[in-house]
Formats: C-alpha cells, sequence, structure tokens
C-alpha cells in the first residue's frame, strides 16, 4: 500500500512522512536519483514526530559495492554516524545517478532499533561506472519512527523520485 511518494527537483533532502503501527515492514524506493553535485554519497535519516534524527552516533551502516570496470570488492562503515550511507561516489554526468530499494524491518512502534537493508545500483562519478551492492543500517535506539529521508553528503537532489510502501503481513 502506498505510503507516500516525494519527487525531487533541487532539494536538500526528499522526506516521505506517515509511516505507522499500520504495518511491520515498509518497502523504500528511490530512482533516477540525481545530484547537484558530482561524486555524493546518498545517505538516510529515519526520525519520529520531532523531526529527522541526526546525532553524532545516531546510525550505524555497512556498504557493499562491486563495480562493472573491477573485481574488486569496496565497502564502507560506521559504528557512530549522522546518518546512514547507502550509495557512494554518485555521479551527476550525463547517464548517472542511482536508485535501489531498501526493506525497513520493524513498525513505527516496534521495540527493536529499526533496521533495514537492501540493494543499490549507481552510475559512479568516475567516467559512467556501473556500481552495486548491498547495504544495511540501524538506528541506534528505539523511537516511534515515521519517517525517512534521503540526502546527498553535498548539495542537493537535482532530479528523481523516492517512494516508500507498506508491505502488509494478512
Amino acid at each position: 500500500n502506498l505510503i507516500g511518494t516525494a519527487v525531487g527537483s533541487d532539494d536538500t533532502n526528499l522526506t516521505i512522512t506517515g509511516l505507522d503501527s499500520t504495518y511491520d515492514t515498509y518497502a523504500i524506493s528511490w530512482a533516477d536519483i540525481i545530484p547537484a553535485t558530482d561524486q555524493q554519497n546518498l545517505s538516510m535519516r529515519v526520525g519520529d514526530a520531532s523531526g529527522l534524527d541526526s546525532g553524532a552516533s545516531d546510525y550505524a551502516w555497512h556498504r557493499m559495492a562491486l563495480s562493472e570496470a573491477s573485481s574488486s570488492y569496496s565497502a564502507g562503515n560506521s559504528t557512530g554516524d549522522i546518518d546512514a550511507q547507502i550509495s557512494n561516489a554518485v555521479g551527476n554526468d550525463t547517464g548517472e545517478g542511482c536508485g535501489g530499494m531498501l526493506f525497513l524491518t520493524r513498525p513505527a512502534d516496534g521495540t527493536m532499533w529499526p533496521t533495514w537493508a537492501g540493494s543499490i545500483t549507481s552510475m559512479h562519478g568516475t567516467g559512467t561506472v556501473l556500481r552495486g551492492g548491498t547495504t544495511f543500517g540501524v538506528r541506534q535506539a528505539v523511537i516511534t519512527l515515521d519517517r525517512i529521508a534521503i540526502m546527498f553528503g553535498s548539495g542537493n537532489i537535482s532530479s528523481g523520485r523516492l517512494t516508500v510502501w507498506g508491505i502488509a503481513h494478512a
């Protein structure tokens, strides 16, 4: 069931509100996300009625990526960060950008920390190189989660779409 969609047009972030205890799992998709500034990391934050959480150690995350141009694996991680990185070095030249799908696996009123996992694809900002991989993260506290947002490390989101669906278990 569709919760909401946000369309980027030179925005600091794309935010969807309205997550609640109706669903135990949420699907989060971003498509054709283009940064205003080349080679930016895409991150996610969650929050409650007070807004998006961005404390210095609110999030732990791990991002894994492979590239069409190399058989080497690359990764990034943090055990305490202001947001959860989900993709890195996203380009903004013709043909570049990113997309992906995450699953938030806790209801808004759950008792465990909010966790998510999913897959990413991006056109890397160093010569239009395809990258893909997986990512997972956690908000390191129990909160009454009602919103999610994506943003780049620097600059705005030039264009693209963020959509959230609630997945019913019955």
